[in-house]
């Protein structure tokens, strides 16, 4: 074995264990339409996490809001948004039905 052989081992070793994509599924009844609650939220989705917003306890008008704003944003990372029910969406990035974990959960889901 050589020099390079032995630091790969121990990398491997110290690897966290990856999650799916269904595992990252950030599930939030939002409550507000902060900017800074919002944004925190589209971090996460930035970052991988699919979001699964429920839009309920918000009047129209900050539905609307926050919609507009996480629509322009799923446009420029060229992602997907999918309606799941009356007022319940899945936002998320272009990756998110690498693993098919997303999909098979949609599918069970989805009225």
């Amino acid at each position: 074995m050589g020099l390079f052989g032995k630091h790969k081992k121990q990398s491997e070793q110290t690897k966290e264990p990856t999650l799916s994509t269904y595992d990252r599924i950030v599930f939030e009844k939002l409550k507000s339409d902060e900017d800074h609650y919002i944004v925190q939220l589209v971090d996460q989705m930035m970052k991988g996490s699919p979001l699964i917003l429920n839009f309920d306890l918000l009047d129209i008008d900050q539905a609307n809001k926050v919609i507009a704003f996480l629509s322009g944003v799923v446009y420029a990372i060229k992602g997907e948004i999918v309606h799941i029910q009356e007022k319940v969406f899945l936002f998320a990035n272009k990756d998110v039905y690498k693993d098919g974990t997303v999909e098979e959960f949609l599918k069970e889901i989805v009225e």
